[in-house]
């Protein structure tokens, strides 16, 4: 319990006052995340102090901390739960960890003299282990004789270089059963590692190691234990093995979760004992589990089998952490680019937030109001197609709620400017919407509305600079384009449709003139008879 008020000064204090992004996603998660940080299970697992007994104490803690935030989402049987899933986590991570506390002994060890000149040093104190700092000087090993071949423990702390040959062990240590390395100017190992006959642990912590391969650790015939946390390995394969099985512990690495690593899902991926705690940490599903990313891509993937979108790729772009902070909601992109489709698709899959069907032969987009897979699509591309009308989308669901609609490279001459106007002052979440290269027909009327449409909305018609319209030219008869920001009404409007124009509005003044005169005068005789009781004089003459 104490730990918890720990956790309160170091980890939740600091994010409230801070406005970290973090506190955004509920006090729920924020409840987890101090948790991990009590219990150790990012960077402080490794430490010799985490133990079974610190993780039986994960129910109270967490109870403990929950009542200290006064979180009112968090019910009793929710704490339960949450605090079972905990424990289980913790104490699936006990791993020992050799390299972590005997290499927190070095000064006690090496000297102060030692200490200061940062040079190579072995301690083989205990029988049958060495214990190294900075490296390893090989002609001094090699003429510790016995020391060496009796050596079945060797732990390499701060390994000054950023390369390691795992072949150098075969010559020094050939009975090795136990080793451990770590240092944070490691990068990558140069070879493989060769054929140690009676090596059962591997220990290889706290490194910037980036890379291994499926054959990496194929060799160690008798190995047991392969702990690789707290590198910075950003994708990994399926290792092969000689030996019937080994534990695998990655926790703590940097994964990159757009890679594919779908084949954690199958059955033999049952020996990576610590994945449930694997943390994405690039930029798309930064804080995400690698178990939980995966298991929707491989649903999406699946999903992308469908007949209708067979020779489209599909991949989750993003997942959106739940209200309730417990679950995460998919947020699909389908790319259907140049697949040579004539209509929208009739299928897309579930939580599909983006399509991209650009370059292909789409004459409507009927579907976008009339089937039900288009509900949750924002973002829709359909530049470079034969598009002639967006009308019937005027008044729709669909576009009062999307957010990015791109109709470049279609065959659009006229839209209904008001219609879409409204939309977008609908609309609160609309980003942004592309309409250039379509063939904008300069008439009078529609090209000055379109004009005063695009001026007022520059900020979300994100290529109004580019828009341009064309009209016919009297003395050659070519299409002549001219942008539509910079029109003027001699430039369009011709001295006929300027008299046609003019005749309109003159008679619209006029119509509206007597209508006012019409309402005025029955305005006037109410009042008489009201007041007199007479009748208007055009009454009072008719039969």
């Amino acid at each position: 319990i104490q730990e918890s008020y720990s956790c309160e000064e170091s980890f939740v204090s600091p994010i409230v006052s801070s406005k970290s992004p973090l506190i955004e996603v509920g006090p729920l998660k924020t409840v987890v995340w101090c948790l991990r940080w009590m219990v150790g299970m990012n960077a402080r697992i490794e430490s010799s102090e985490f133990t079974n007994r610190r993780c039986r104490h994960v129910h109270t803690m967490f109870y403990h901390v929950s009542r200290l935030y006064q979180l009112p989402s968090v019910q009793r049987r929710a704490r339960t739960d949450i605090g079972n899933e905990l424990e289980t986590t913790c104490c699936n991570l006990v791993v020992e960890n050799v390299a972590i506390e005997e290499c927190a002994l070095r000064p006690a060890i090496t000297g102060p003299q030692q200490h200061a000149n940062n040079r190579p040093f072995c301690d083989f104190t205990i029988p049958n282990r060495a214990v190294c700092f900075r490296g390893i000087e090989t002609k001094r090993l090699q003429t510790a004789g016995t020391k060496l071949n009796q050596t079945k423990q060797l732990i390499l702390c701060d390994w000054p270089t950023r390369t390691f040959d795992p072949l150098i062990l075969a010559k020094l240590v050939p009975h090795l059963e136990r080793f451990a390395l770590t240092g944070r100017t490691l990068q990558r190992l140069v070879h493989h590692f060769p054929p140690l006959s009676k090596l059962r642990e591997l220990n290889i912590t706290g490194t910037r190691l980036n890379h291994t391969d499926a054959n990496t650790f194929y060799e160690l015939e008798q190995l047991k234990v392969l702990n690789l946390r707290g590198n910075e390995l950003e994708q990994i394969q399926q290792y092969r093995f000689l030996s019937d099985h080994v534990d695998i512990y990655l926790q703590g690495n940097t994964w990159n979760c757009t890679n594919d690593m779908i084949w954690l899902l199958r059955e033999r991926s049952d020996q990576y004992i610590d994945k449930p705690s694997w943390v994405c940490k690039d930029w798309k599903y930064t804080g995400r589990p690698v178990i939980t990313a995966m298991e929707y891509k491989r649903v999406v993937h699946e999903s992308c089998q469908h007949e209708e979108i067979w020779n489209c790729t599909c991949h989750v772009s993003f997942l959106r952490l739940s209200d309730n902070g417990l679950s995460f909601h998919p947020m699909i992109m389908v790319n259907c680019s140049d697949r040579g489709f004539y209509q929208l698709p009739q299928y897309l899959p579930g939580n599909t937030t983006v399509l991209d069907i650009a370059r292909n032969k789409l004459q409507s987009v009927d579907s976008l109001t009339t089937n039900e897979h288009y509900q949750t699509v924002q973002d829709i591309y359909l530049d470079d197609n034969q598009i002639i009308s967006i009308d019937i989308l005027e008044d729709t669901i669909w576009l009062d709620h999307f957010r990015i609609l791109s109709l470049r490279g279609n065959k659009l001459n006229r839209i209904r400017v008001y219609s879409v106007e409204h939309a977008m002052e609908r609309n609160p979440g609309v980003g942004k919407l592309y309409l250039s290269n379509n063939p904008w027909r300069c008439g009078c009327r529609f090209a000055i509305r379109f004009q005063r449409f695009l001026r007022k909305h520059e900020s979300l018609v994100a290529d109004t600079r580019n828009i341009t319209c064309y009209f016919i030219n009297d003395d050659d008869g070519r299409k002549q384009y001219l942008p539509v920001l910079t029109l003027t009404p001699n430039d369009i409007c011709r001295a006929s449709e300027h008299n046609t124009a003019a005749f309109y509005n003159t008679l619209s003044i006029v119509f509206a003139s007597l209508i006012v005169l019409i309402f005025t005068k029955l305005g006037y005789d109410y009042y008489r008879y009201r007041k007199y009781g007479k009748l208007p004089w055009l009454i009072m003459k008719m039969p």
